[in-house]
């Protein structure tokens, strides 16, 4: 299974934010939007082998983990609009088999995919070309917002199996590294 986590630092963690300021007082949860949608659809369906953690730092009650899960999802469209209102949704503790919601935090997460076997990507601008090494297919994919990674986050993630990549000079929004990096994974298990 392909794995994200998108290190939110302003997400909104309660279900007050309106839809209509989703960057503002949403906590750029625009940004958030963009990459679950980017991690989980494709052209006429969804990406069933992928699941996406947003980890969000917003307030009013930080942290919140909230994953969507592809090979579980039902009735969310890939619209900014329409995934907001699940997020506020499952933050009111309403159910869908495909989101989840946890209240802990990203090094708790990190914990868990690294008991699970995870090999971590960590997104960096500075980091190994992408282009030069073998990606793994079952991994884990870190991607700050657009703030980006805290570096404490960052040192924590470095005691498991990891490496830094980039994916060259130009830098990307979020979401468009992930749809980046599944072109890279669809195009070797082709």
């Amino acid at each position: 299974m392909r794995q994200f986590v998108l290190y939110a630092r302003k997400a909104s963690t309660g279900p007050d934010f309106p839809l209509e300021d989703l960057p503002g007082r949403g906590g750029r949860m625009d940004v958030v939007a963009r990459c679950i949608s980017s991690a989980l659809w494709i052209s006429h369906g969804l990406r069933r082998d992928t699941c996406i953690h947003i980890v969000a730092y917003g307030p009013p009650k930080p942290p919140v983990v909230i994953s969507f899960h592809g090979d579980r999802l039902r009735k969310v469209s890939p619209d900014e609009r329409s995934i907001a209102i699940w997020i506020k949704k499952v933050l009111s503790s309403k159910k869908n088999p495909g989101i989840t919601i946890r209240r802990i935090g990203f090094q708790t997460l990190i914990d868990e995919l690294a008991a699970e076997g995870a090999f971590f990507y960590i997104l960096h601008e500075k980091g190994d070309d992408i282009q030069k090494i073998s990606l793994r297919q079952n991994a884990v994919f870190i991607i700050g917002d657009h703030i980006g990674l805290p570096e404490k986050e960052e040192r924590y993630v470095t005691r498991f199996p990891h490496e830094r990549i980039s994916l060259g000079r130009i830098p990307y929004f979020a979401s468009q590294c992930i749809t980046i990096i599944h072109y890279l994974l669809d195009r070797m298990s082709a």
